[in-house]
């Protein structure tokens, strides 16, 4: 089975040549193992680089981090050492350990262990795959290449998902990434742990994260909607709500995550699985300031005051006035789930954007808050076109006089 290394993408067969060369050396036996394993029998090629090795881990660790002029970072609770390096990809030494689990959802206890110990702990069949980085032998004690084949998602015990509900979350996301099927049986426990109220073992911010990473699989949509639909969610949302047009709602999200890289994905997404019922206690566990959570909640259970308040509006300046109470995730929903006001949503963003080459010492006038204001208030004048750049200072000083008499009478 060398020829799976043959075809590797140059920094990780580099990085795994420079693995051999070190091994041989210091006479240890590394297995690449878990995920890049199943990767490379699907025909990816840029994989991660997660070894693991029965002894010596600590020895192939500071040795490699030596031959490549890298640093290495132990973490003992684990039992495994990650080595960076300039050029290089991180590589994952670890070594092969047994995992006993004291009650459900607890973290497991973790000691060392034989490679079949390390394989037979793991989440799935086409997860517990080993490949003999210097022999090319292929370890596969729970048939997950069959499972492979059959395209398939396989636990490897009736408890797993009761030992680690974690793994509801992981088996939805891989088999939608993967494009695989649950096994039959598999579905079966998943359902049944879901039932018991497995997740409510394990706490908010374990679920939470699991749910953060949902959102950044690629087709996150289908994701994110397959948990919903199996109850996954139901101990963070509440009991599942039906939702005829929540995977539209998600997909429109995440064709403007696409176009708009800097918005927050996790915001818009949680509030497209809270539409119409969002309050902070869904949100609790999560992570959130108290801005983004509010976020949350404004496209959660806002959208329609903001359509029906746009629909009303006539002019710029209406609009204007009420974009501005908006977040930017806010403005592309409002764009996505009505188009009709698509138009208005960019034309805000123009706006946004638009600079007015003035200053407040240019209006000569007591200083104070009335500046900002008057300023302002040009600004857009001259955006819509009410006043031109020409006469924008004597605008903004005339607004600035307007105000700053209003502020003495009140005083």
């Amino acid at each position: 089975m060398t020829s799976l290394l043959d075809d590797l993408a140059v920094p990780q067969r580099r990085a795994l040549d420079l693995v051999k060369e070190v091994a041989v050396d210091k006479s240890c036996r590394p297995f690449l193992v878990g995920g890049p394993v199943r990767d490379l029998m699907l025909g990816r090629h840029a994989i991660d680089i997660d070894l693991t090795l029965e002894t010596d881990s600590s020895t192939l660790a500071r040795a490699l981090a030596k031959r490549i002029n890298g640093r290495v970072r132990s973490f003992p609770q684990f039992l495994t050492y990650k080595v960076t390096a300039e050029q290089l990809p991180e590589i994952d030494i670890a070594t092969a350990r047994k995992e006993r689990y004291r009650s459900p959802g607890a973290l497991p206890t973790v000691t060392a262990g034989r490679l079949k110990d390390d394989l037979l702990r793991r989440d799935f069949s086409i997860n517990a795959i080993a490949l003999d980085v210097l022999g090319g032998a292929l370890h596969d004690p729970t048939n997950g290449e069959a499972d492979l084949r059959a395209r398939l998602v396989r636990v490897l015990h009736d408890r797993s998902f009761i030992d680690d509900p974690t793994r509801i979350f992981r088996a939805i996301r891989l088999a939608t990434r993967l494009g695989f099927a649950l096994e039959p049986h598999t579905a079966e426990l998943m359902r049944g742990a879901i039932r018991a109220d497995g997740l409510a073992t394990i706490s908010r911010e374990r679920i939470w994260r699991e749910l953060f990473l949902a959102m950044e699989e690629a087709d996150a949509p289908h994701v994110l909607f397959a948990l919903r639909d199996e109850g996954a969610l139901d101990v963070l949302f509440g009991p599942h709500r039906d939702d005829p047009i929540l995977l539209e709602r998600l997909e429109a999200f995440q064709r403007r995550i696409a176009a708009n890289p800097d918005l927050d994905r996790e915001v818009m997404y949680a509030a497209a699985m809270l539409t119409g019922n969002a309050t902070p206690i869904e949100l609790e566990g999560s992570g959130f300031s108290q801005k983004r959570a509010r976020n949350v909640v404004q496209i959660a259970n806002e959208l329609p005051r903001f359509s029906d308040a746009l629909a009303e509006a006539t002019t710029d300046h209406q609009r204007f006035r009420i974009f501005k109470s908006a977040s930017p995730e806010m403005l592309q929903v409002i764009s996505a789930m009505h188009p009709a006001h698509a138009e208005h949503t960019a034309r805000f963003q123009e706006y946004r954007d638009f600079k007015l080459p003035l200053r407040g010492t240019d209006l000569e006038v007591p200083a104070g808050p009335h500046i900002a204001r008057a300023l302002e208030q040009t600004r857009e004048a001259v955006f819509t076109g009410e006043c031109t750049p020409e006469d924008a200072r004597a605008f903004a000083r005339e607004l600035a006089m307007q105000y700053f008499g209003e502020a003495r009478i009140e005083n």
